[in-house]
Parts: structure tokens; C-alpha cells; sequence
């Protein structure tokens, strides 16, 4: 889908929930250690925020990272996604490409989970620092495609398909695939459970 990002309304959601909270975009920002003009393009949908940024804006917001992506209340906690069905996170424009990769949200409909799994593609030729990233919980990558090197607080680490590596996300991490190819790689991020301090079940189409 090439406007999911547009249909996810993640900037929307981001905004009214700030403004929910009764937060400056400067607030904002200083509490999840981001720059001004980020959370304002974030907010306006100019810039595609990582995934690393979704978790400490969350954080500081009151939701896990599942809110920014779901749809629906689902009445059971069971959630089938089908390949057609997954929400394709990426830039509105060719600036906001600076995120350096793209990913797929694999579970969209649950609320309050402690996993969130991600589909993730990593082009070559890429600079770690776009994608640098440090936040709270826990990471679990699984290498389908490609090469990738995982650095992490400054030890790196080569993974071919096949590969996983598990890591505490507090620690300063990058993603970049090697050998000019694509990697292509399933994420899980796993938040603490004290990380959740409002439900979300109200606000679900927020």
C-alpha cells in the first residue's frame, strides 16, 4: 500500500495525543530527546519516524508503539495479519528518506502488547548514523535476506540469513546491510510492561 503511512495517520494520532497530554511540540521533544523540528515534521507527516523515535515519544505520551499503528479494536486477542494486509511504514518524500530503512508493522490490531514485531528492509549504502537509535526495552532481530551488521554500542556484529541477535535497546544500536544488497529482517521490540501507564483501549482510533 503506498499511502499506508498517510492512512496510519501517525502524525495525527502523534498530535492529538500531545495535545492530549497538554504538551508543547518543545515539550515534546525534550522529554523523548528529540529536536523541535523533528516531532513538528513527524507531526505534519514530512518525515517518517523510526521506529527507535515512536518508542520514546510513546513513552513519554502514556502508549506503547502499537497505538501509533492500529486500526481497529479487535474483539479477542488473537491477530491475523495477511501479506496483503500488513501497514507499509515509509517516506512521504524523497527528504523524508533520510530514515535510511522502511518497515512493515506485522500486528497492527492488538492493543497493550509487549512485543511488537516488525517486517524491516535495509538498502544498501546507507549511513549508520541515519539510523542510529537508543530506547528503552528489548530487541530481537532475525536476518531473512541479505547481510546485515549490527552495531552496538560500538561492537559490531555480521549477520547472514539465518542469524538473530538479541540485545537491550538502552544501549546505543545501528542497522546496515553490507555487500550491496538489501536486508531484509524480522524485528521484535519488547517494551516493559511499567513502560504502559494509560490503557489504550479507549483511544483506539486516535
Amino acid at each position: 500500500m503506498s499511502d499506508d503511512f498517510l492512512k496510519l495517520d501517525v502524525g495525527g494520532k502523534l498530535r492529538r495525543l500531545r495535545e492530549d497530554n497538554g504538551l508543547s511540540v518543545a515539550e515534546l521533544a525534550r522529554r523523548a530527546a528529540l529536536g523541535d523540528a523533528a516531532v513538528r515534521d513527524f507531526e505534519d507527516g514530512r518525515t517518517v519516524p523510526a521506529v527507535g523515535d515512536l518508542l520514546k515519544m510513546g513513552n513519554v505520551l502514556g502508549v506503547s508503539i502499537g497505538h501509533f499503528f492500529q486500526t481497529r479494536i479487535p474483539d479477542k486477542r488473537v491477530e491475523v495479519v495477511r501479506a496483503a494486509d500488513r501497514w507499509t511504514v515509509k517516506a512521504r518524500s524523497e527528504a523524508a528518506g533520510a530514515l535510511g530503512y522502511r518497515y512493515q508493522s506485522l500486528s497492527h490490531g492488538l492493543t497493550e502488547k509487549l512485543m511488537q514485531p516488525f517486517l524491516v528492509e535495509v538498502p544498501p549504502g546507507q549511513d549508520s548514523a541515519l539510523n542510529r537509535s537508543q530506547h528503552e526495552g528489548e530487541e530481537f532481530l532475525f536476518v531473512l535476506g541479505g547481510v546485515l551488521e549490527v552495531e552496538i554500542a560500538g561492537d559490531k556484529h555480521r549477520l547472514e540469513p539465518g542469524d538473530s541477535i538479541y540485545y537491550d535497546s538502552r544501549q546505543p544500536h545501528t542497522l546496515r546491510a553490507l555487500e550491496g544488497a538489501t536486508a531484509r529482517l524480522i524485528a521484535c521490540i519488547a517494551q516493559h510492561a511499567n513502560v504502559m501507564k494509560k490503557s489504550e483501549l479507549d483511544r483506539a482510533y486516535r
